[in-house]
């Protein structure tokens, strides 16, 4: 089937399509490209389901990292007033954040409209998008910071799910490479990316269905792959 005919194939209903995957698969392309192609016989709405999800939060994610004591190694100190300040405050709004992302994201999908997400929350501790605060139970030291570790995952089973996603794969060196390649502010280095890709291979969106798509290819070769799994009856 010719990739020039995607937008004749497609439902026209409105439901939510994730594209997920580690850093350096190449979700910011297949997203724009994808919300070009269906943008032009329906609505479409472009949605990022990773963080930051709001510049304030961003901001107050970093300044308390900095703010944060260290040990003489540089690394952070765990206790729990520095993990309540440091890491679960700023976890717990952000997972409120994605909460509401996802509600608003299913009343489009209820109005016809078609969501294309970058990215989308996962129930799987300590994973990209995932919860954070409670990755470490059930050994998590401090009472409050239980409670905020709870109320945490509470609000990620409250994510509505996509209707499908797609997680793009790509093998490491492809990805180091890719990421290489990314005009980004902040960018992760090389040793990054070598640890979250490990960490974060198999991980699982939030979705009605998941489908794993080899990315190392083209972009037309990917967008055939889009194309067949998003066919009305699929």
């Amino acid at each position: 089937m010719s990739i020039g005919v995607l937008h004749h194939t497609m439902s026209r209903t409105g439901r939510i399509v994730v594209i997920a995957g580690i850093d350096g698969a190449g979700k910011s392309t297949v997203v724009a490209s994808l919300a070009a192609r269906l943008e032009t016989t329906q609505r479409v709405a472009r949605v990022s389901g990773g963080k930051p999800q709001a510049a304030w939060l961003e901001r107050l994610r970093l300044g308390l990292r900095r703010a944060s004591p260290e040990d003489g190694m540089g690394r952070s100190q765990s206790r729990p007033r520095t993990r309540i300040i440091r890491d679960a405050l700023p976890g717990l709004v952000l997972a409120l954040l994605r909460w509401r992302l996802s509600r608003r994201a299913r009343r489009l999908a209820l109005a016809g409209v078609t969501v294309v997400a970058d990215r989308w929350p996962t129930l799987e501790h300590g994973k990209m998008d995932g919860p954070k605060i409670a990755r470490d139970q059930p050994g998590l030291n401090g009472a409050i910071l239980r409670l905020l570790a709870r109320w945490e995952l509470a609000l990620y089973r409250r994510i509505e799910p996509a209707d499908i996603a797609f997680f793009l794969v790509v093998n490491e060196s492809t990805a180091i490479q890719r990421n290489a390649e990314r005009v980004k502010a902040g960018k992760e280095s090389a040793e990054d990316i070598k640890r979250r890709y490990r960490e974060n291979l198999a991980y699982r969106p939030i979705a009605q269905r998941v489908e794993r798509i080899d990315n190392s290819g083209t972009l037309a070769e990917v967008l055939a792959l889009l194309e067949r799994n998003l066919e009305p009856g699929r």
